[in-house]
């Protein structure tokens, strides 16, 4: 399994990227990034009426390729589809530019803004940055999940306990890579993200504005 890399400095970019975002001082590990979109509204029935909430959010998870820049979009939710509810999506968002080891600020802004406006209900993100040797099990284990929409006796969707947030949770805990404890309760989307920042490089991109910040 991928282990994870010692952090060392978390910086934004200055304009026009004279230098990229350092995260790491290892510089030819994949990142893995789950994000929430904390403001996201979900529908939720109860006792036959739809509401809408927005104090929940939705998550999903963004896997890049270290050296390339290759960049991939995953997410579990209650999309269309046959069978139970629940299907697992892979969906193109822009490749981000790797300079040094390091992820260019313009490029990442670029793609977090582009997944937000596509997936996020052009809200804004917040995240965790995780790096490893993890892009080829990270991409092998969501295309397997996703070969499971196909499945018709799959495990259904449970705004509890088996959501867009644990199945982020479940890719994390597959590589190794430290996810926080998950409550017996409610898995909630913003709260867990909230948990995962304590302890991980944070990360929090502003759709309005289109500013991002990545601290330790």
């Amino acid at each position: 399994m991928p282990q994870a890399v010692k952090v060392a400095t978390v910086a934004t970019t200055p304009a026009k990227d004279k230098t990229p975002v350092q995260i790491y001082l290892v510089s030819d590990h994949d990142f893995v990034i789950p994000v929430v979109f904390p403001d996201y509204k979900i529908h939720v029935e109860a006792l036959g009426i739809s509401h809408k909430f927005s104090d929940l959010g939705h998550a999903g998870v963004l896997i890049v390729n270290g050296k390339t820049g290759l960049t991939k979009y995953g997410e579990y939710g209650r999309y269309e589809g046959a069978g139970p509810p629940g299907i697992v999506r892979l969906r193109p968002v822009p490749n981000v530019t790797i300079k040094g080891g390091a992820i260019t600020e313009s490029s990442l802004k670029k793609t977090l803004r582009s997944m937000s406006l596509a997936y996020g209900q052009s809200s804004n993100v917040s995240g965790v940055v995780l790096r490893g040797a993890a892009f080829s099990q990270a991409e092998a284990w969501l295309k397997n999940k996703e070969k499971d929409n196909d499945n018709m006796n799959r495990e259904p969707y449970s705004i509890r306990s088996h959501n867009c947030m644990t199945f982020v949770a479940d890719l994390v805990d597959s590589l190794d890579l430290g996810a926080p404890k998950r409550s017996y309760f409610a898995v909630i989307p913003k709260d867990y993200m909230e948990d995962f920042q304590e302890t991980k490089p944070d990360l929090d991109y502003t759709f309005s504005n289109d500013t991002l910040e990545i601290k330790d």
